[in-house]
């Protein structure tokens, strides 16, 4: 049963859609069950909610739509006939079908009934897929809104605000308290650190949780740190989807939970050095270079530090006192895979000079 109402006054939430005089009509090109859901998707994670899924389905079936969930124990008795229905039909009951609906679709979620979307008027014909594509769509919304519910609610835990203060905690307490809020770190651990820009945190949580119902996520400061069992292959899909909207870096896999603080360093680590790079994410081949050496770090931090030193540090030292950029030229021609008229493309800058710093910096070496 969806639990994000439990707490309004109201005993029944239904969202409505703008009821217009006159239905959008679409192109018929452009009508079809799978492209109508795919829009629905893309409204919930753009945080417009059910009330814009149910807008979709009017626009696709040409009659007013309306996605009712009932909140826990209510029977609907102060809403209106449609609402007493659904509320009925979610507690078990056989209710009789209000004359003004012509057509519903049930909400199901993990073969539990959680509401129905419901079409008034007139019956039209392929009105039971657009329906039913609301249908599928509203799972997505009330777990989303279920995510945020949650994300509140175990925000007292703290998990990973404390191992990313450096606290320590022990592996089994990680895995224990990892285990009570889904997520099984048992067989291993991927870090994803995010920098929501101007995007609401919770709209992110609220997308990571739908996408991923088994990852840990938490607000910290102005950053939101996510740990993920299963794949790299996973994460990385998490990571592309997350950064369409925010900055994002994502860590090397780990095998050993305990090893849940260094994954976090790890991502945190990789997002600052995107931010000041300007880049969107950490997804490029040419950062799995970074992901190794800070594991290198991690091994012997005395010797990286020179390592460091006698491959970039006079690279570095040259752009402080000159104020070159041969260190941007370097990454932008990395991940240009060493072709020199991509990287000028990016940078706005000649090919020739791009040349020219490549040269002054194979003198830095």
């Amino acid at each position: 049963m969806s639990r994000q109402w439990a707490n309004c006054p109201a005993a029944f939430r239904a969202y409505d859609a703008v009821m217009l005089p006159k239905p959008v009509a679409l192109d018929e090109s452009e009508r079809s069950p799978a492209t109508a859901h795919a829009a629905m998707l893309d409204a919930l994670v753009a945080g417009e909610g059910l009330e814009r899924v149910a807008e979709i389905a009017e626009e696709h079936t040409g009659g007013p739509v309306r996605i009712c969930v009932p909140r826990p124990g209510s029977d609907g008795s102060d809403g209106e006939p449609a609402e007493r229905y659904v509320a009925e039909l979610v507690s078990g009951g056989n209710p009789h079908l209000p004359a003004e609906v012509a057509e519903v679709v049930p909400i199901t979620a993990q073969g539990e009934l959680q509401g129905a979307v419901l079409m008034f008027g007139e019956d039209r014909p392929e009105a039971f897929e657009y329906l039913s594509a609301a249908a599928v769509a509203a799972v997505t919304g009330v777990a989303m809104l279920n995510a945020r519910e949650d994300a509140t609610r175990n925000a007292s835990d703290h998990l990973l605000a404390q191992l990313v203060r450096g606290d320590a905690v022990r592996p089994g307490e990680l895995v224990r308290r990892a285990r009570l809020r889904g997520c099984d770190l048992t067989s291993g651990v991927t870090a994803l650190c995010v920098d929501p820009g101007e995007v609401p945190a919770g709209r992110l949580i609220a997308t990571i949780a739908a996408e991923r119902p088994d990852a840990l996520a938490e607000v910290c400061g102005r950053r939101i740190y996510v740990l993920l069992p299963g794949t790299l292959e996973d994460a990385k899909k998490l990571s592309a989807r997350v950064g369409e909207r925010a900055t994002t870096a994502l860590s090397s896999r780990y095998r050993e939970a305990a090893d849940a603080k260094l994954a976090l360093e790890e991502a945190e680590l990789l997002l600052a050095l995107v931010e000041a790079g300007g880049r969107a994410s950490a997804d490029s081949p040419t950062w799995d270079s970074l992901r190794l050496l800070f594991r290198s770090f991690i091994a012997d931090p005395d010797e990286l530090t020179r390592f460091s030193e006698r491959t970039v540090g006079t690279l570095v030292q040259h752009d402080d006192e000159h104020g070159s950029e041969l260190q941007t030229t370097f990454w932008a021609y990395q991940e240009s895979n060493c072709n020199m008229n991509l990287a000028a493309k990016t940078t706005y800058t000649h090919r020739h000079t791009i040349s020219n710093r490549l040269t002054a910096g194979e003198g830095c070496r």
